[in-house]
């Protein structure tokens, strides 16, 4: 994957060309304005905007009983989550110590959802969390490259008025 962006403002431009560019351009954001601020608005933003594509496909493939008149169905409670790494999501194998953004398709957590997804010992898997993110990492990935080129142009774009 390629990221080529130039973003010129009045004092910097930023030309990136590759993943690593794209992270020396993100510190170098983060030198001009508070990390957390750019962790924010632009990583968390584009990563949680990449992984809509695994919540749709998520939301599709989960196991829906039209004749349950249960109070709320699963399907329903499927979310999208992006968040910079708190002490829990560290604790997760998934998340690495360098990681400053993460966005989690989740089912809220019960006895049901986690028998759909991994099956019990009377009931076979139907999982639709895990295929839902591996059938679109490649588009993740894309999208995920071209959101975090939008949003660092837009995050340049207001910084003059943000260092005030």
């Amino acid at each position: 994957m390629i990221y080529s962006g130039y973003v010129p403002t009045p004092e910097i431009s930023i030309k990136t060309e590759g993943f690593a560019d794209l992270e020396q351009a993100l510190h170098l954001l983060a030198e001009l304005h508070k990390y957390d601020a750019v962790a924010r608005r632009v990583m968390v933003k584009a990563a949680e905007n990449a992984m809509f594509p695994v919540l749709y496909d998520a939301t599709n493939a989960a196991p829906f009983d039209e004749e349950s008149d249960g109070p709320i169905h699963m399907k329903y409670t499927i979310r999208l989550d992006g968040r910079i790494p708190n002490g829990n999501d560290r604790k997760s194998q998934y998340v690495n110590p360098g990681d400053a953004a993460i966005a989690v398709v989740s089912v809220k957590k019960s006895a049901v959802s986690l028998a759909n997804e991994f099956g019990t010992k009377k009931m076979a898997p139907q999982p639709f969390l895990r295929p839902a993110l591996e059938s679109n990492k490649d588009r993740v990935i894309e999208n995920l490259r071209v959101e975090l080129g939008a949003l660092i142009d837009v995050y340049m774009a207001k910084l003059p008025r943000l260092r005030k």
